[in-house]
């Protein structure tokens, strides 16, 4: 008898009230979903102004040593950032010896790598040479072609 006498005093939520707070809690569930995505693409829309392409590859064998230049072409609409010994890599592995005549690159223009190190001077005729050139912004091109 007792706990009928406790259930009687007991009292739930109105359907109204009920109905409210699910509605904030969607709403409030839906406003932190909405920032979080708007976030994220916010900053995924920021990279897509940097792009570069590299437009041709020079190698000139001389007797001594080889000097090879790279022609690279900002085609973005920002401008891009070449960290100077850390941009030319061929098939993987790094040239340090890579000159860059602009390290900022304005949209539109192109500047040459120029490179005078060891793996280029390896490459036998017809050997498949790929090249690869970053920016400071993480974009890259990358070109394979043969070597002359």
């Amino acid at each position: 008898m007792n706990y009928r006498k406790f259930r009687k005093n007991l009292k739930a939520i109105s359907p109204i009230i009920s109905v409210l707070l699910m509605i904030a809690i969607a709403v409030v569930a839906s406003l932190v979903v909405y920032a979080w995505v708007m976030g994220y693409i916010g900053y995924q829309t920021s990279k897509t102004g940097d792009a570069v392409q590299i437009q041709s590859v020079a190698f000139t064998q001389g007797a001594t040593d080889s000097l090879s230049k790279v022609y690279l072409q900002n085609v973005g609409t920002t401008t891009v950032t070449i960290i100077q010994p850390q941009c030319l890599y061929v098939n993987g592995t790094l040239d340090a010896s890579a000159q860059v005549s602009v390290l900022g690159l304005p949209a539109g223009n192109t500047t040459i790598i120029t490179a005078s190190g060891q793996p280029f001077e390896t490459f036998a005729p017809g050997t498949t040479v790929t090249i690869k050139v970053t920016t400071a912004g993480g974009t890259y091109s990358q070109i394979t072609q043969q070597a002359p």
